[in-house]
């Protein structure tokens, strides 16, 4: 689980996440620091990976799957599937109940976004960044956080037969440096 805050984190293992679903709990910005690289080093040697981003509805939150697919500290030569549990911008706009934000500076980050992270975006989405809106995790109880990751995580076991979630982009021409995004549509 790679989360793209260190509270968020720092929340799912004090509830003991990492032990339950038997799986690291990082954050895009290397905490928990102690044990970073030890743990990096353990995930790339899996032949099976899936990694799971969980994220603000923000551009720097929806960036979340590029910089692991992307960056050289993370998953970039090696076949992984990334399945972002969100939040996107889509599971806000079908939801309506969560507390939306407003910052300028996401709208700038919003325009700024590489072109393969707009192309999985719906015009929709992307208006809804542009017009400075964000939904922080952190406005969701940790309770209801929790039941949103098991139950992301159980639907995602089966992505094949799974139409709750969908393909967002990767390249898959070759199979040794392939990456696969999928998201859900709802959040919870």
């Amino acid at each position: 689980m790679v989360c793209d805050n260190d509270a968020i984190a720092q929340m799912l293992i004090a509830n003991n996440f990492h032990f339950e679903k038997n799986c690291a709990v990082l954050s895009i910005t290397g905490y928990p620091q102690s044990i970073f690289d030890t743990v990096m080093q353990m995930l790339r040697r899996n032949q099976n990976l899936t990694v799971y981003a969980l994220h603000d509805a923000s551009p720097q939150g929806v960036r979340i799957g590029h910089q692991l697919r992307a960056y050289r500290n993370w998953f970039p030569d090696i076949t992984v599937s990334i399945i972002d549990i969100g939040l996107l911008p889509r599971q806000v706009l079908a939801s309506r109940n969560m507390f939306v934000l407003k910052s300028s500076l996401s709208a700038s980050e919003a325009k700024q976004l590489p072109a393969d992270i707009r192309q999985s975006l719906s015009a929709k989405e992307l208006r809804w960044l542009e017009l400075v809106n964000f939904v922080e995790l952190e406005s969701f109880t940790p309770r209801r956080l929790l039941q949103v990751l098991t139950q992301g995580i159980g639907r995602s076991l089966d992505i094949g037969s799974n139409d709750t979630l969908i393909y967002i982009y990767g390249d898959g021409d070759d199979e040794d440096t392939s990456a696969m995004l999928f998201a859900s549509e709802s959040f919870g």
